[in-house]
């Protein structure tokens, strides 16, 4: 063969393969192109379709705030909100709308005891029934005025409406001024704001739990002079839970004596002595539900 034809041969062949191998290349490039384009058209026509579908973020998170004056009272106020709110909007819209709730003849009308307010997770104190449990057990276990004083207990937190409390400022004038005590609400919950109260809750080793009038300066020994307490009762000091919660030791013995304050709406709590060894957390127990209770 001719050695010229041969390489004219040869470059044509090469010449028409690299065409052709551009032509496929171009092809290809075309497809992934029209692929991406189709892949886009698709997503942008499904998006409309899941919005549609998936619930409103104002639904998923909204939160409902139940505000009243006490438990006992049967209007209440609802509050709604869209997202999770600061404390100090809840305040302002509670105090804004209270005077819708129906006061008895017995409360100050329009009158908040800011020290009493508390604000609920939920009711009741998951540990609530366990502690009442215990008690029963203990009262098994003792017999005459110490099982009186159990017993007697037992019922008043029976009666208490005792839930898991957010201890949390809500001094609607301290909030107002001092953003670190503004924490955002992020949960439905219950809002107590009751009037101010005018007596004292006495309880523990005492023959009959038993409420008494509240008196300016008077201290925890002043108020257990109004009950009797049990021989199997601590003598030196007594727990007082304050209405926003705070818990404090109060001495009432003769070589401990010191005056301290106690507030209207406060409980005291005369702890047990003696307790069996299964039983040692038991006065704990008690003033933590104590702290829970709702005003």
């Amino acid at each position: 063969m001719n050695p010229l034809f041969f390489r004219s041969l040869v470059g044509s062949a090469t010449s028409t393969f690299s065409r052709i191998m551009r032509s496929i290349k171009n092809s290809i490039t075309i497809l992934i192109a029209l692929a991406g384009l189709l892949t886009s058209s698709c997503l942008l026509a499904q998006t409309p379709s899941n919005e549609e579908n998936a619930p409103s973020s104002s639904n998923s998170q909204s939160l409902k705030v139940i505000v009243t004056t006490s438990l006992s009272n049967k209007h209440q106020l609802q509050l709604s909100y869209p997202t999770p709110v600061r404390i100090k909007q809840v305040l302002s819209d509670s105090i804004a709308n209270i005077n819708q709730l129906t006061l008895s003849n017995e409360q100050a009308k329009g009158s908040i005891f800011w020290t009493s307010a508390a604000l609920f997770k939920y009711f009741p104190h998951s540990q609530k029934q366990h502690v009442i449990s215990q008690l029963e057990l203990l009262a098994a276990h003792w017999k005459g005025d110490k099982r009186q004083a159990v017993l007697s207990l037992v019922a008043q937190l029976q009666q208490l409406q005792i839930g898991q409390r957010i201890f949390t400022s809500l001094d609607y004038d301290q909030i107002r001024v001092n953003s670190a005590q503004n924490p955002l609400v992020s949960q439905s919950m219950t809002l107590v704001l009751p009037p101010r109260p005018n007596s004292v809750l006495i309880t523990g080793a005492v023959l009959q739990t038993k409420w008494v009038t509240w008196q300016e300066r008077f201290d925890a020994n002043n108020y257990l002079e109004h009950v009797v307490s049990i021989s199997s009762s601590d003598n030196s000091e007594a727990w007082v839970i304050q209405p926003d919660g705070k818990v404090e030791q109060h001495p009432i013995a003769y070589w401990n004596q010191n005056h301290l304050d106690i507030a209207p709406g406060a409980a005291i709590y005369l702890g047990f002595s003696s307790l069996p060894a299964e039983f040692s957390t038991i006065n704990k127990d008690i003033v933590n539900l104590l702290r829970n209770r709702a005003p």
